[in-house]
């Protein structure tokens, strides 16, 4: 867009020399308003808006000098509002696990922004597993986990243990920002891993952290995806013009507490109920007065990026958010349960490919619970190239807790007792919904 407009900008800059001041200033007002009105005005107010209100991440502005950097948060941004009915449920989780994890992070001398890295990371689920073998709720690596301490076996994966696994992330975060110096750096190295990412500060070692050439798109749009999630989460009012009036009084601090009932889902989920909670904030505060943490310690959800445009979507109706392992919520019929899982296999769909795919939400189908981070095999059995849509059904499921195969006979839906759904762009990260009819 800049590019566009300082060509037209210099097309009209050469045909108003010779003309008076009063028609220059017509010429530049039709080059703002005819050649890219919508994109200029857009820019135009990300830049007030940045200004009068600094956007930062740890203490570390967004740069308002920087065009690509405003251009590209605004997008964001914008993309990430698009999808705030996924953000109103991940507000939700956070507000049981956050007191958890808080005052661990304060332990470790560690900004509190980074609490909203696992948002990213696992959507504030515990059983969450990449393609890659990273899990749980900080999504750790096997290796990575072992050289912190943790135990990694089959038997028995502290990976999921929410407390000792944030100790294990946040002596991992400390090492990291000794090698970087930048809370930023310290992000996309968590990303992208920290000899790359050291290696593109020796190489630019004047550019801002998040104007650096990385490498992968999920990269590129994983520090600014963070701190929109981290904007619209907590300064909601901020954005109220980019939020329905729904979306903005779920996002507020005001909004419905979450019940009972619901947190202890919630602490469920992560093998944790309130006599555990009590005993984490009791131990919690012990250390908190007296013990002295060394931080010399050894360590898809699909990211929204700039390839993947998102569309405005009604205000009633949520749309699925993209990402690595991010649970995103359904909306079904009252009388049909279905199983919502995301691809995990990647290339081009042909008929008859053997497709993996991992559970995103627990739930409950005929008599059979599913869980999160279980492992469905299916087959793409039709491509309907004129209706473009695609008939997959399952063919076995293999349990992420005992690692048991099961035969498992479902279909794909995107409506209630209707087979088939909308011939996706990607197979990579392509969430799914399926039923047994």
């Amino acid at each position: 867009m800049t590019k566009l407009f300082l060509i037209v900008s210099a097309g009209f800059g050469c045909f108003t020399f010779f003309l008076s001041s009063a028609v220059a200033q017509t010429s530049q007002f039709l080059a703002l308003n005819v050649a890219t009105p919508v994109k200029a005005l857009t820019n135009r107010l990300a830049y007030a808006t940045i200004e009068e209100s600094p956007v930062h991440f740890c203490g570390e502005n967004i740069p308002t000098n920087h065009p690509a950097i405003v251009e590209r948060w605004t997008r964001t941004l914008n993309q990430q509002a698009a999808l705030a009915a996924d953000l109103t449920v991940l507000k939700r989780r956070a507000s049981v696990v956050f007191p958890l994890i808080e005052p661990i992070l304060k332990q470790y001398r560690i900004p509190s922004d980074f609490k909203f890295l696992p948002l990213l990371e696992s959507a504030v689920t515990n059983r969450a597993v990449s393609r890659k073998g990273a899990a749980g709720f900080w999504q750790l690596m096997p290796q990575t986990a072992q050289s912190l301490g943790l135990n990694v076996s089959h038997r028995r994966d502290e990976r999921f243990n929410l407390l000792k696994a944030t100790h294990a992330a946040c002596r991992y975060i400390n090492e990291l920002y000794d090698q970087l110096g930048s809370w930023m750096l310290v992000a996309t190295a968590y990303n992208a891993g920290p000899n790359y990412i050291q290696q593109l500060t020796r190489q630019h070692p004047d550019m801002h952290p998040m104007a650096l050439p990385y490498r992968a798109a999920e990269t590129k749009a994983y520090l600014f995806q963070t701190v929109a999630i981290k904007e619209l989460l907590t300064r909601p009012q901020a954005y109220r013009d980019r939020l329905s009036a729904r979306h903005l009084e779920a996002l507020s601090d005001g909004a419905d507490p979450v019940a009972s009932a619901e947190r202890a889902v919630i602490l469920a989920s992560f093998d944790m109920d309130e006599r555990d909670v009590a005993k984490a904030t009791i131990g919690q505060e012990t250390l908190d007065t007296g013990v002295t943490f060394v931080t010399d310690s050894t360590t898809t959800v699909v990211l929204l990026t700039e390839d993947e445009p998102i569309t405005e979507v009604s205000p009633e109706k949520p749309q699925l958010t993209p990402a690595t392992s991010q649970v995103a919520p359904v909306e079904t019929a009252p009388s049909v349960i279905r199983l919502v899982t995301r691809s995990l296999s990647e290339g081009p769909l042909t008929e008859g490919k053997l497709c993996l795919f991992q559970v995103v939400q627990p739930v409950t189908l005929n008599g059979r619970t599913f869980a999160v981070g279980d492992m469905i095999q299916a087959h793409i059995e039709v491509i309907d190239a004129n209706s473009k849509r695609v008939f997959l059904r399952t063919d076995q499921l293999t349990t992420a807790q005992t690692q048991e195969t099961i035969s498992l006979k479902l279909v794909a839906t995107e409506q209630p007792k209707q087979p088939g759904v909308a011939l996706p762009t990607r197979l990579e990260g392509w969430q799914l919904s399926w039923e047994l009819l």
